[in-house]
């Protein structure tokens, strides 16, 4: 557990010397002791209970497949966001459904698809979110912003929505075809005879492909297509809708409860929301751990299409992304504590997958 931890809190913290090392630390300390951090205390006890939310949401979208307590939902998903946040490659996605199966004898396909299914809600939430950015804010015209060795304009949050939106659309259809028993007998058929389409192999070498390959596979379809049950279920689905709405609109809450702390930093719940998509967006590009430096380059270029100089926007910005992961951290760590989850292991699977 600790190997991980530290391997990961060493990577961000180059990260962060990178991402401040051209910044002047002096003025920046001077703007960080003019905060009042009582809003700082308000923002982590938001971004704490949005946890709650979270795992509501994710409990709701398993008890389509089979009912789920609060707890056999809430400490796998902590220590899932923990690991994406300290390792690279966004491991925690595949170590959440390992230790929900272990835990809870789910089988991995199933439990990987109810994520694939929360990841899905948050992109279209998230797009929904960005249509309302591009109508309210001229991208165009926003000088590009050179920060922590990326390069961040208009353009590159347009087309990182462009991509965002391929790549929903693709998992809304693959999902929707996958929900089909003509198409689910027709990959299962596929798979079954993928023996047979080897040349030069005897029939016992076909007969243990098919035994312990192509079954298997097939096998994993069934238990792909369980987990995403909530697609047939329009109460369940219309409520993680909702609570998907809800939480990216409480995160953007926590944006502008901590920005009252700032000075120099005067904007509205409807421009903080438009800086989260923005930085959303921007750290879907790949990165180190917990995304520092992308994160923050992506909130100063967000700030300055606000008119927010740069040094109170990058002094905002840091402590903002501390505020959001730090508790996720922490949490997560006490999530595998109490659940007794060796992570160096749950990461090094969750790698070979």
């Amino acid at each position: 557990m600790v190997l991980p931890l530290l391997a990961g809190g060493t990577v961000s913290l180059l990260a962060l010397y990178l991402a401040f090392r051209n910044v002047p630390l002096t003025e920046l300390g001077a703007y960080l002791a003019s905060v009042d951090y009582r809003f700082l205390f308000l923002s982590l006890a938001m971004v704490a209970g949005l946890q709650v939310l979270k795992a509501h949401r994710w409990r709701v979208i398993l008890g389509a497949v089979v009912p789920v307590g609060f707890t056999s939902a809430f400490h796998p998903m902590m220590i899932g966001f923990m690991l994406n946040c300290i390792l690279p490659g966004r491991v925690g996605e595949l170590a959440r459904p390992l230790i929900l199966g272990r835990q809870q004898d789910i089988p991995f396909a199933t439990a990987l698809s109810t994520v694939v299914a929360e990841r899905l809600l948050d992109t279209i939430t998230i797009l929904a979110l960005l249509a309302w950015v591009l109508g309210a804010l001229d991208l165009a015209a926003a000088d590009a912003i050179e920060f922590a060795g990326y390069r961040i304009d208009g353009a590159l949050v347009v087309s990182a929505g462009r991509v965002t939106l391929a790549v929903g659309m693709a998992l809304l259809v693959g999902i929707g075809l996958l929900r089909l028993e003509t198409v689910q007998r027709w990959i299962k058929t596929l798979i079954h005879r993928l023996p047979d389409w080897i040349p030069a192999i005897g029939p016992h070498r076909r007969q243990w492909l098919f035994q312990r390959v192509s079954r298997p596979l097939a096998a994993l379809v069934d238990q792909a297509v369980h987990g995403l049950a909530i697609v047939g279920r329009p109460l369940r689905l219309s409520a993680c809708i909702g609570l998907s709405l809800v939480i990216w609109l409480l995160t953007a809450c926590s944006f502008f409860i901590l920005s009252v702390g700032f000075p120099g930093i005067d904007l509205n719940l409807i421009q903080m929301t438009a800086v989260l998509v923005v930085i959303s967006f921007c750290i879907a590009l790949p990165s180190v751990p917990g995304w520092w430096g992308l994160w923050e380059a992506g909130g100063v270029f967000a700030l300055s299409l606000m008119g927010i100089a740069p040094g109170p926007a990058a002094g905002f910005t840091l402590v903002n992304h501390a505020a959001q992961i730090f508790p996720v951290i922490l949490i997560g760590l006490g999530s595998a504590l109490i659940s007794g989850v060796g992570l160096g292991r749950i990461a090094k699977t969750a790698r070979r997958i």
